[in-house]
């Protein structure tokens, strides 16, 4: 199918953090937890301790990560899979992205498989769900 075609996103990323619980989802998302899957947590490092994933040293410094790629590449694949099963069903393809807390690794990660998505002609678009601190 093209995908690229479509005026309106066929994949849309949700980041979140685990802490503040799984956006309300429906049969047919793919689900990507982050936490302990080779991605370098910011928060380890004094010097980006409360900086979020749109900062660009947390950006380098989790893209720097051994994993980085391989993640990327990985959940590419697995959203372009669930995409061209809903399409049969003209269903667009939801991915949940989440770590710790939603403000890094997973905004991250969702910023840069949307990149690839869109690179590829898949019309995708992100939503943060817990990009801010949470009071």
């Amino acid at each position: 199918m093209n995908y690229s075609a479509s005026e309106f996103p066929w994949i849309t990323i949700e980041t979140f953090g685990f802490e503040h619980g799984v956006p309300e989802t429906v049969i047919g998302c793919l689900l990507v937890d982050v936490r302990g899957v080779g991605l370098d947590d910011p928060a380890d490092l004094e010097d980006l301790a409360g900086r979020d994933g749109k900062d660009e040293d947390v950006v380098q410094h989790v893209m720097a990560s051994r994993m980085a790629f391989t993640r990327i590449e990985q959940v590419v694949g697995q959203a372009k899979a669930l995409l061209d099963f809903n399409s049969k069903k003209n269903f667009t393809a939801r991915v949940l992205i989440g770590d710790r807390d939603g403000r890094t690794r997973a905004v991250v990660l969702g910023d840069a498989v949307a990149e690839v998505l869109n690179g590829r002609g898949i019309p995708t678009e992100v939503q943060h769900h817990h990009l801010e601190p949470q009071k």
